[in-house]
């Protein structure tokens, strides 16, 4: 599983920072994704977020914003609050499920 961040996975006050967030509901589900940084930023035209997540999440969603996930099984979760109610719904139950990939 790959989970696209800005180059943000820092520690922020109050809500936290969403990519921070997405990365720690998957971790607190017991996943372990590859976590892939991708310069940018979702405001800026698509001539200016040519990073490989930004890419992706602009050809699979539309639009430039982080955090998406890639699960092994190839479903697209793209957002800060979706990420973390995937990260509920499916837990790694399997311990192969863990190890980062």
């Amino acid at each position: 599983m790959k989970l696209y961040v800005c180059w943000g996975t820092f520690q922020t006050f109050g809500p936290g920072h969403p990519c921070r967030n997405a990365l720690d509901a998957l971790q607190a589900a017991g996943h372990e994704p590859q976590v892939i940084r991708s310069h940018g930023w979702g405001l800026l035209p698509a001539t200016l977020n040519r990073s490989e997540g930004r890419r992706l999440a602009r050809r699979e969603t539309g639009r430039s914003w982080l955090p998406l996930l890639v699960t092994d099984a190839g479903e697209i979760v793209a957002g800060s609050w979706k990420i973390p109610a995937w990260a509920q719904a499916h837990p790694a139950t399997d311990p192969a499920d863990v190890r980062g990939r």
